[in-house]
């Protein structure tokens, strides 16, 4: 399940640690890091994105560095083509694993709106970065309602 950044998104990918850089628990993330002259100190964690540290920086540099191995990544797993997204395999890759229905929905519908939020954007490291956070607070989201759903249908089985 854990293969991309989304699943990436794009969404499973990323598994909410503390201190992982964004893509680093993918097969690619070293040879994207290189391809793009970048060192894993100048990726940002995935909760420095979730919440919005990442702007407090102003590091637009920081930023496209780390949008351009977040696109490297996102074609080596076939999901992007230049600055062009195969919505398919991104879907397809979504849903991928042990995910009830109602969780592959959430996730679906998280991941059209972070496709159709970036969509018009043509600079590819750009757009790859804003999909991703875009797809990281989704997926956040969405485990964090299920979590409380649990939570509250654990607590009225009790009474």
């Amino acid at each position: 399940m854990e293969k991309l950044i989304f699943y990436i998104c794009t969404y499973a990918v990323i598994s909410f640690t503390v201190d992982a850089k964004l893509g680093s628990s993918t097969e690619h993330y070293n040879t994207c890091l290189t391809e793009n002259n970048v060192s894993d100190d100048d990726m940002l964690t995935e909760q420095d994105v979730i919440h919005d540290r990442h702007k407090e920086s102003e590091n637009q540099e920081k930023i496209k560095k780390n949008g351009c191995v977040l696109q490297c990544i996102l074609e080596k797993f076939g999901m992007m083509e230049g600055s062009e997204y195969d919505i398919e395999k991104m879907r397809s890759e979504t849903i991928k694993g042990d995910i009830d229905e109602s969780t592959k929905l959430k996730l679906l519908e998280g991941l059209n709106n972070c496709i159709n939020e970036t969509k018009d954007l043509t600079e590819k490291c750009e757009k790859s970065f804003d999909l991703v956070v875009c797809g990281l607070k989704s997926k956040k989201k969405v485990y964090a309602s299920r979590s409380e759903n649990q939570e509250e249908h654990e607590h009225k089985s009790e009474k």
